[in-house]
Formats: C-alpha cells, structure tokens, sequence
C-alpha cells in the first residue's frame, strides 16, 4: 500500500511572520502570517533547499540564514518568489533563522526556520493510516515508479531518516532491507 494523498505531498512549511503588504515601518509583530516554505524543512549539511515565499510576489527577495551564509536570490512569478539554497557543508546541526527581504526594502519581510541534522541521525518510525492485516510498501526509490524492495507490517517500527526527499523517508527494515516509504505512512514513534 502506498497511495499518495495530494495534500501530503505539499513542500514543509515554515512557520513565519510578515509585514503586511504596503507597510513601509510596521515591525515583525505586526504581521500577517505570510508563508515561508523550505523544501526539505530538516536537511544535512551539504544539501539543497527549495525556497518560497509570497513576501515578494512582484520583486526579486533575498533569503538569507546562517545555515548558508550569504544572500541567496528569490526570482518572483506574479504570485511568489522562489530560490535555492545550498547549506554549507560545514554547518552544525541545530535550528538556523531565515530571513527574507525584498527588493527596495531596507527590514526583512519575512522569517522563517530550518533545521539541520547530522548526517548520520537516525528517527525511529512506527507505520501509521494502514489497515491491521495489510502492509506498506518499502521501493528501491523516492517514488511509485520505483520497484517494490520490502514492506511493512500494520503498526511496525522501523528505522529511518529524519529527512525527506519529496515526501518520501528513507527506512532500513529489522532484516536489514534498505529503501523508502510514503511520509505520511510513517510517523515517528
């Protein structure tokens, strides 16, 4: 079993705080709660992220964090600005500030979190939204084109990692069987 449900499969989002739109002075606690998303929201060290926001629907934003140290660009389409970024390979684990500012404005209009994990963490996942006596498919792949390699019972735990790559986890079976199952079939036990 590993149908995909649609809402499950939107990018982490990141809670934040905005500026209203058309405010030039208003403070960050005058905000109006417009999203920032990371995708992956939790990374390792040395991997990319997917950035969005609807701060800069019409300008160019620049995201900065210390998780990559440097102003990264956020392209706009009318509707929001996105980018990417790539966290050094250096950065500790911990939780890294992201902040956003478009073009012309001189304070962030938005903020945001993201958290970097060792590379070798591992999470502890129990099978969740299967039926008792069916199973969840483990693929050799992050994705349903991708041949079936194992499953998991109704209510196992199994071992896996703290990220994700499109909403799906990379798991290791009790017999050792290694590949990737649905996040929203998982949650951490």
């Amino acid at each position: 079993m590993d149908l995909v449900k649609p809402a499950a499969l939107a990018t982490a989002t990141v809670l934040c705080l905005a500026l209203p739109a058309g405010a030039s002075t208003a403070s960050p606690a005058a905000s109006s709660g417009v999203a920032v998303t990371s995708a992956p929201s939790t990374v390792h060290a040395g991997q990319t992220v997917r950035l969005r926001t609807r701060a800069c629907p019409n300008r160019p934003g620049y995201a900065y964090s210390p998780a990559w140290g440097r102003s990264v660009t956020l392209l706009p389409n009318g509707v929001r600005a996105t980018g990417t970024a790539t966290v050094w390979s250096g950065t500790k684990p911990g939780t890294y500030s992201i902040s956003v500012a478009c073009q012309g404005q001189t304070y962030p209009s938005a903020f945001g979190y993201l958290t970097v994990v060792a590379a070798g963490t591992s999470v502890k996942y129990r099978v969740q939204h299967v039926r008792k006596g069916s199973h969840l498919n483990v693929r050799s792949g992050p994705g349903l084109g991708h041949r079936v390699v194992g499953k998991l019972k109704w209510k196992a735990t199994v071992q896996g990692s703290p990220v994700r790559e499109k909403g799906w986890v990379k798991v290791t079976t009790k017999h050792g069987t290694t590949g990737w199952s649905y996040g929203y079939y998982l949650r951490r036990a």
